[in-house]
């Protein structure tokens, strides 16, 4: 856990935590106890307690893991048919799925009771890795890289949201790579250490390759005109090596050409240092050979050697044989056609590209890049020679709060025990600052007072997180100084500051995060798909999936558009290598643009999207459950129960028998009374996507490798559990628009649950219902639902 648990909770806390309230308990009394009565009293009643279970009095307390675990066991017994036992009578499966669904509803409240610091004194939630370096950045002017082997830890997920309080716990691996990060970036960030020197490191082609040669190019007088290329899927060695003295920011810079085929792709760079697993630049390259471009990007880089690779990452046939060796004369090419007979393969006769080709002239690493001397943070830090007033003010902006004179002293003591060693006094400063940003006031938002009960935020709790909702970052002096006013918690106030938030070129980060964790896209590329059956999936389809709807969500957020657009939209944003996917012409570039669809293109909405699509299949085929349990979850807000044990997988056809879709097992397996009831809420939701294959690509019929017979057509068709039928997609489509206010509830609920750290709570419900209704007074617009969360009760609730 990541918070401290004080006093015990009020009774009053008690009783809006309690689920059996209002319609929970009527559904425990007329529901759950009728079914319990005719099914499992006999053996777990006063009398008799098989298994050491008594149902006929368990209650419901949110707060006892133990009286929790009962009613999970008695979940996982009657979805799994070991309750009631085979010698008693069977229940309908529709009354096994209603107190099922009931009994999960309670589970999850006691889930998110948990998380709540409702009766808390004191909630600490830790930064994710993330909203670090984004603090760090803005503190310090670091571009540290969490990321890196050197970075933090990956941070946890609970229902795809990686920002949770009591997800988020600290471990010692946490602890030493804090203090080691803290070390390192005040290193950068301050001008202690003698200032480094700026210098270029060019490497040309005969540096990078063709040493041997060069005197005999430059009495040739040719010596300029040596230039690499890189092939599809080909990368120059490892033997080059780029050497970093200083950490700090570089400008990478690459000359170079782009051969496209015609009527084929761009090449597409890629430099990376192998050895840390990193990516310094990655685009399409798209320019004449005889125009070369230049390429550029500021880069982090820590000091140390690194061989690089600068990579053609387009798809093509096996370089092995090829890569960075071949007739093992230098390659020059010029305007006059001049080359060597192992060239012709890049080109036909009339010396048009016949393959992807980069070629490269040169490349420099340029830096580290100081903007000033002292640097900017070195001199906002040491305004004078106190050191105490020098800590006051940096942790009054790390911790994002005025600190208090006791916090100081203990700050004070390792600066002190430094003087006494002897160093200088800005060394010994920095002993102090990285107290500062290993203290728990700067990895967590704290929320709460020890000191008495806080059921809602203080201004400067609501500064900080109003920041990391919508710039996964710290306040800026605008917010701390309304905050010292007092007048943050202002509802006006909230909403003009939420709106000039969203229109800062921070809020990209908030653009990024949120779709990325509701959608749960980190799932993307979990399963990496089968290379036989999809030839043409690559890195760079990978990262387009991704981008669409990340692009889709920031336009949406943008222009301030419906919710609607989710379910079902006419646009979506592309770039060229994923309208290529989707067999749609005339978009270029490796941009994402905003492109009007047509109904053959049979896409619209964040549900026919190649991201969403392919992290709901498996690498090898669709999945219809998936896809549907995806819905259920992200869409409909109503996850599923979780399936039973020892469930077993869909049957392998026989090689001889008829080929038969994935829908068609399906339904044999449905034809289990333990499984027909949740089936019947999940599959229809992932059968009307079965046109879509595993990465997203519309079909009419199903590829099947095993059985006879031509491959069978598909049939999108369905039935909602209330009896609404659809046709397809498009159908299922319209249905969900028919039902937007339960869509808005579970974007709000998602929404709300990301912004306050924590899963919703039954006495939350209320709050989130008025959001709802005045969303849908508004026209479900995106914008305006945030601003109206961050003005509402809600928001200042902890």
């Amino acid at each position: 856990m990541t918070r401290f648990l004080l006093p015990a909770l009020t009774a009053s806390t008690l009783m809006a935590a309690h689920a059996t309230v209002g319609a929970e308990s009527r559904d425990l009394a007329g529901l759950v106890r009728p079914f319990f009565e005719q099914h499992c009293n006999r053996c777990h009643d006063a009398k008799k307690q098989k298994g050491d279970l008594r149902v006929d009095n368990l209650i419901v307390d949110l707060q006892s893991p133990k009286i929790m675990g009962h009613w999970e066991e008695i979940m996982s017994r009657i979805n799994s048919g070991d309750m009631p036992p085979e010698d008693e009578a069977r229940p309908k499966p529709e009354q096994i799925s209603a107190v099922s669904d009931w009994i999960l509803q309670q589970l999850r409240e006691a889930e998110t009771v948990r998380q709540s610091s409702a009766g808390e004194r004191v909630a600490f939630r830790k930064l994710t890795r993330d909203e670090y370096a984004n603090t760090i950045r803005d503190l310090l002017g670091v571009n540290f890289d969490v990321k890196a082997p050197s970075g933090l830890p990956e941070d946890p997920d609970w229902k795809g949201f990686e920002r949770i309080g009591s997800v988020l716990t600290l471990s010692p691996a946490h602890v030493e790579k804090y203090l080691s990060a803290a070390d390192a970036i005040l290193d950068e960030a301050l001008s202690i250490r003698p200032e480094p020197k700026r210098e270029v490191i060019r490497w040309e082609a005969f540096d990078m390759r063709w040493k041997g040669f060069k005197e005999e190019y430059e009495a040739r007088g040719i010596a300029d005109k040596v230039r690499i290329e890189i092939v599809p899927r080909n990368y120059t060695t490892d033997s080059w090596n780029i050497e970093i003295k200083t950490t700090g920011d570089y400008i990478l810079r690459l000359k170079l050409s782009g051969l496209r085929p015609e009527g084929g792709r761009a090449p597409r760079l890629k430099v990376y240092l192998s050895s840390i697993n990193t990516t310094l630049i990655e685009q399409d390259v798209d320019a004449p050979e005889d125009k070369p471009i230049t390429v550029e990007a500021r880069v982090h880089l820590v000091a140390g050697k690194y061989p690089v690779r600068i990579i053609n990452s387009v798809p093509g046939p096996n370089p092995e044989g090829r890569r960075s060796r071949h007739s093992g004369t230098p390659n020059a090419f010029t305007t006059t056609r001049s080359r060597v007979p192992w060239q012709l393969k890049l080109t036909d006769d009339d010396f048009k590209p016949i393959q992807p080709t980069l070629i490269i002239d040169k490349v420099e690493w340029d830096g580290p890049i100081v903007d000033s001397w002292p640097t900017k943070a070195h001199q906002k830090i040491f305004v004078s020679k106190d050191a105490r007033e020098i800590l006051t003010q940096f942790a009054t902006r790390a911790w994002r709060r005025p600190v208090q004179a006791r916090e100081i002293e203990r700050l004070m003591q390792p600066v002190q025990k430094s003087l006494e060693l002897g160093d200088p006094f800005e060394v010994a400063v920095k002993n102090g600052l990285i107290a500062v940003l290993c203290a728990k006031s700067f990895l967590y938002l704290e929320e709460g007072d020890a000191a008495k009960a806080a059921p809602k935020l203080s201004d400067y709790e609501m500064a900080s997180r109003l920041s990391y909702f919508l710039w996964s970052s710290a306040p800026d002096q605008r917010l701390l100084d309304l905050a010292a006013k007092g007048s943050l918690r202002d509802a006006k106030t909230l909403r003009a500051e939420a709106k000039r938030m969203l229109a800062d070129g921070k809020a990209e980060a908030f653009a990024e995060s949120f779709p990325r964790q509701w959608l749960q896209l980190r799932k993307v590329g979990m399963f990496p798909p089968d290379k036989e059956l999809y030839p043409d999936y690559d890195e760079n389809l990978e990262q387009s999936m991704v981008a669409e709807t990340l692009g889709f969500f920031g336009e949406v957020l943008k222009r301030n558009g419906s919710l609607r657009d989710f379910l079902d939209s006419d646009w979506t944003m592309m770039n060229e290598r994923l309208a290529m996917h989707y067999g749609i012409e005339g978009v270029r570039g490796d941009q994402l643009q905003r492109i009007a669809l047509k109904p053959e293109h049979h896409r619209g909405g964040l549900l026919t999207q190649a991201s969403v699509l392919s992290l709901t299949s498996d690498g090898t085929r669709h999945r219809p459950v998936h896809r549907g349990v995806w819905m259920l979850e992200s869409i409909i807000g109503r996850p599923p129960p979780p399936p039973p044990a020892n469930v077993p997988a869909l049957s392998t056809p026989d090689a001889k028998a008829k080929k038969t879709t994935v829908r068609e097992k399906l339904e044999l397996h449905r034809s289990d009374p333990n499984c027909t009831a949740c089936h019947n809420k999940i599959d229809p939701l992932g059968i009307a996507f079965d046109n879509y294959d595993a990465i997203g690509r519309w079909r009419t019929v199903e590829t099947i490798k095993d059985g006879v017979g031509d491959n069978p057509a598909l049939d999108p068709s369905g039935v909602l559990p209330d009896g609404r039928t659809f046709a397809d997609s498009v159908a299922l489509k319209h249905l969900l628009l028919d039902d937007l206010d339960k869509f808005a509830a579970a974007v709000t609920e998602k929404l709300a649950t990301y912004a306050l750290r924590r899963g919703m709570t039954f006495s939350d419900r209320d709050e989130l219902k008025r959001i709802v209704e005045e969303l849908k007074a508004g026209d479900y617009k995106l914008a305006s639902l945030i601003e109206t969360l961050v003005s509402s009760p809600l928001f200042l609730k902890r």
